[in-house]
């Protein structure tokens, strides 16, 4: 069966009520498709630092996690959020299985700017997909937090998008789809229905695209260099839009 691997973003992620349509959508969608799904919750996590009088401090749209904020990743990320999701999946008929990046090693991280970086913001050295394919194999949905660790076993907090289209070109996914904020990329105030990556790059450039659709756009472009056929940004609206936006007739769809 082929593979989607499905991103979904920190505030959906909170919107247990808004993803139900979403989730049946899915349920359909497996009967002739293995799914992953990838899961952000960035708001979660600034608010329960801010709590904890932690100030997040962000470059080009990813979290400089420091080393007391990394626990609150651990806590909300591959805790609350993780559970909840999957409570929520399995509420709706879908087999999910809540993981991070550390359970079976399904991701080895590196810390950016180095091993002596004073910060615990990482990046995806190697996809290891053993797990992923067992549980894919035997029908289940693996629902992946991207808090992961280093060879010295350090916890590392990984964008969430990067570990998507890792996982996406790691495991040869036919289409990656990020479910964002916004209804696509825009420009002039309007979605970009289709856009290749030397245009990508110079609304990057020239600041059009910015903030935290710098990094999801920059994943994108690395996704189908690594063999990804297709990779779509956009809204989920209502239910029918997963179906619309994997046929590449909603949100914006990046090609090389």
């Amino acid at each position: 069966m082929p593979t989607i691997v499905l991103k979904i973003g920190g505030r959906a992620a909170e919107s247990r009520e808004g993803l139900r349509p979403l989730l049946d959508e899915m349920r359909e969608v497996a009967r002739e498709n293995r799914l992953v799904m990838v899961h952000g919750g960035g708001p979660e996590v600034t608010a329960v630092s801010k709590r904890f009088g932690i100030e997040p401090v962000f470059k080009d749209g990813v979290r400089q996690t420091s080393a007391e904020e990394m626990d609150i990743v651990d806590m909300v990320l591959a805790g609350k959020v993780n559970t909840a999701l999957v409570r929520l999946l399995r509420s709706r008929g879908l087999d999910a299985v809540g993981l991070s990046g550390v359970d079976g090693g399904i991701i080895s991280a590196e810390r950016m700017g180095g091993p002596e970086a004073q910060t615990c913001t990482g990046d995806v050295a190697v996809v290891h997909p053993r797990l992923l394919e067992l549980l894919l194999g035997n029908g289940f949905l693996p629902v992946i937090a991207s808090p992961s660790m280093d060879a010295a076993g350090n916890g590392l907090n990984i964008n969430a998008d990067t570990v998507a289209f890792r996982i996406a070109a790691r495991l040869k996914a036919w289409v990656l789809v990020f479910l964002s904020d916004t209804p696509g990329i825009l420009s002039g105030g309007s979605v970009v229905q289709a856009l290749s990556a030397p245009e990508a790059k110079d609304l990057i450039a020239r600041g059009v695209i910015a903030g935290g659709m710098v990094p999801k756009v920059t994943a994108s472009l690395d996704a189908m260099d690594h063999g990804v056929e297709k990779v779509i940004i956009g809204q989920y609206e209502c239910a029918g839009s997963l179906a619309r936006l994997i046929d590449g007739k909603q949100g914006t769809r990046l090609w090389k």
